[in-house]
């Protein structure tokens, strides 16, 4: 078995004891230093661009930001991924993001574009970002602060329509264009 498919099965693993958890659940307010779930470190913690540089979230600050987290296993997320695609081009303001746990970002990135999504992938393949949000259950959307403050980690998938008015209730100076 290769290294890629077992870390892939330890997180499947992992987020299938908490799905039960994850589908009663809808949102919780999180917030850095404050009584948050999420690691105050989440924002130091690398993923993987797409161009195989490491990157935090850090790294992103300075606008309001929307993690799509996602995997290619999870069709709750694949069937979402559109309407963040569509989102993500109608929002000025405000960058949307995928981060895709479990693969290598040249699968995430393959599966992205034959889904003919645009938006910035990234890739978690050991989920340690995911856990330092405290994601349970998959997908889920993180929304930052410009300042790197995590607004909401919400679960559950989201519709066009939600995914905009989520933003526009964390981000009122976001806007869509």
């Amino acid at each position: 078995m290769t290294t890629h498919r077992r870390t892939a099965l330890a997180i499947v693993a992992r987020l299938g004891l908490l799905a039960t958890v994850s589908l009663a659940s809808t949102t919780f307010v999180s917030s850095c230093g404050g009584s948050s779930d999420a690691s105050p470190d989440a924002a130091h913690v690398t993923f993987t661009g797409a161009d195989g540089a490491e990157v935090s979230l850090s790294q992103l600050s300075g606008t309001p930001l929307v993690v799509n987290i996602w995997a290619t296993w999870c069709p709750p997320c694949v069937k979402e991924m559109p309407a963040f695609d569509e989102v993500a081009a109608a929002t000025s303001g405000v960058k949307v993001i995928g981060v895709n746990v479990g693969d290598t970002s040249t699968a995430a990135a393959a599966f992205a574009d034959d889904l003919g999504v645009s938006y910035d992938q990234y890739t978690d393949p050991d989920g340690k970002l995911s856990a330092a949000l405290s994601v349970t259950g998959l997908p889920a959307t993180v929304f930052i602060a410009a300042d790197g403050t995590i607004v909401e980690v919400h679960q559950g998938a989201y519709t066009a329509a939600a995914l905009q008015d989520a933003i526009a209730r964390h981000f009122p100076d976001g806007g869509t264009s």
